[in-house]
């Protein structure tokens, strides 16, 4: 950081890359001593620096008219938050004041040198501010040089703990009373810092927290310290700036949900979309039917490690399609807007390391799954008994292209008859002559009928013509 020869005297205008940064570093206990240094110099160093850590420009920054009612009011405005007007003597800061006394003080560099003694390792830690995001927060004004130091103290006594604790694979300190640390305000750079310096107080023990050669390890989570930079920026922010990042996450937000649901209605209705939606039904697997779905994964899967990756490139190709042109406009919205919070965040964290994904980006990949999952869905309910649809309101209609898409039906396998085995030759004509022969006996029975009809019919006319004689 570049010295100004003064306090307060931030730069402004800046380049708005990164609001709060959190180098890290640590200084082990043998190579200090080696040097003969011992941790507790640091207590009397800084707070000896005015220029570092004076706290008569301490003041919390309120709107202009708050301001002027409290200067009619009182013409010590602002005075009551500084340590001369609270009883307390220096300007350093732990976890139960915002400035220590001269008795504390004393306790601090003992405690500090035992943990040297023990071993142990000495983190420090600087949280380097910008000074247009003090301005921007209403903690910092630039004219009269005020800067609302109780407010960045609390904020950093808030998060310690949580540093503390996740810092490492264990807890720092074996109790409560294990973890020395204190911090300070420095004032004399073109951006604000505030360095917090801490450590374990007892002998460590723990194999866990130590190196194989037996020192402790000068070590910390960078998801733990991630978090704690996030949580003390959040604090320190304004309504103003918590508002613009909400309203941006809500248009996004909104904009999604109105995509999706114009999405199914819009694949459900044009014609120009039933053979897409047909093609991506018909190669889904099917003993995976009623369980189609992207899957744990932030895009679709399109190589063949995964057993939906066919349809998920034709699934691909079909989201293009709709969001160049039936959702082009709205489509066109949701990134712009995404985008928005692209800046914010590069003002917030600095630019992004190379590779690394932008927000709006991420945005993208998410609309893109869920669109992709609602059309699996869809297909998904012909084979759940009961199913309720609930896509963002959407009722798909009854002759509709979702409708349509249904599992073709394979062609129902034409009966064949029964082969027997072949009869022997012989057994064939026995079965023949058989036949024939109770042919002829039914023929010679029929003459028999026959002949015997045909001479009771005789003598039934002579009969009659004798009686007609006589």
């Amino acid at each position: 950081m570049v010295k100004t020869g003064g306090f307060a005297n931030f730069a402004t205008g800046e380049k708005k890359t990164g609001a709060v940064l959190l180098p890290t570093h640590f200084t082990i206990a043998a190579q200090a001593t080696k040097a003969g240094k011992q941790f507790g110099n640091l207590v009397r160093t800084y707070a000896a620096k005015s220029s570092k850590v004076m706290d008569e420009n301490n003041q919390a920054l309120m709107d202009v008219t708050d301001a002027e009612q409290a200067q009619s009011a009182s013409d010590s405005f602002g005075y009551s938050s500084r340590f001369s007007a609270t009883g307390d003597e220096h300007p350093l800061f732990d976890s139960d004041t915002l400035n220590i006394t001269d008795e504390q003080m004393d306790k601090l560099e003992d405690t500090l040198n035992l943990a040297q003694a023990n071993g142990n390792i000495l983190h420090e830690m600087a949280f380097s501010m910008r000074g247009d995001w003090l301005v921007e927060n209403g903690l910092y004004d630039p004219e009269t040089k005020q800067l609302d130091q109780d407010k960045l103290k609390r904020a950093e006594q808030h998060i310690v703990k949580d540093l503390f604790e996740k810092g490492g694979p264990q807890p720092l300190g074996e109790g409560p009373d294990d973890v020395v640390w204190f911090g300070a305000v420095h004032q004399d750079t073109d951006h604000l810092n505030m360095h917090i310096w801490y450590a374990k107080v007892s002998p460590e023990t723990r194999p866990s927290m130590l190196h194989k050669n037996g020192e402790p390890k000068g070590v910390i989570d960078f998801k733990a310290k991630h978090q704690a930079e996030s949580k003390f920026r959040y604090e320190l922010e304004s309504e103003a700036t918590k508002m613009q990042r909400a309203n941006v996450y809500e248009a996004v937000g909104n904009y999604r949900g109105q995509i999706k649901q114009d999405s199914l209605t819009k694949l459900d209705q044009a014609h120009k979309y039933t053979p897409d939606l047909q093609k991506i039904y018909d190669i889904l697997p099917q003993d995976l039917r009623g369980r189609w779905k992207v899957g744990n994964t932030d895009t679709l899967v399109t190589n063949d490690k995964s057993r939906m990756a066919p349809a998920n490139r034709r699934m691909n190709t079909l989201i293009d399609k709709l969001l160049t042109y039936e959702l082009k406009d709205d489509y066109q919205a949701f990134k712009t807007t995404a985008q928005k919070m692209d800046a914010m965040m590069t003002e917030t964290h600095g630019q992004q390391h190379q590779g690394q994904a932008k927000w709006s980006e991420m945005q993208d990949q998410r609309l893109r799954k869920e669109l992709a999952n609602g059309i699996y869905r869809q297909f998904n309910e012909q084979f759940k008994l009961g199913s309720h649809q609930n896509d963002d309101q959407f009722h798909k209609q009854a002759n509709g292209n979702f409708e349509k898409a249904k599992q073709k039906q394979q062609p129902a396998e034409t009966p064949q008859p029964k082969h027997h085995k072949a009869a022997p030759l012989g057994k064939l004509n026995k079965i023949a002559k058989r036949m024939t022969k109770q042919s002829r006996q039914e023929m010679q029975q029929v003459q028999r009928m026959l002949q015997e009809t045909m001479a009771e019919q005789s003598q039934d006319v002579s009969d009659e013509s004798l009686s007609r004689h006589l």
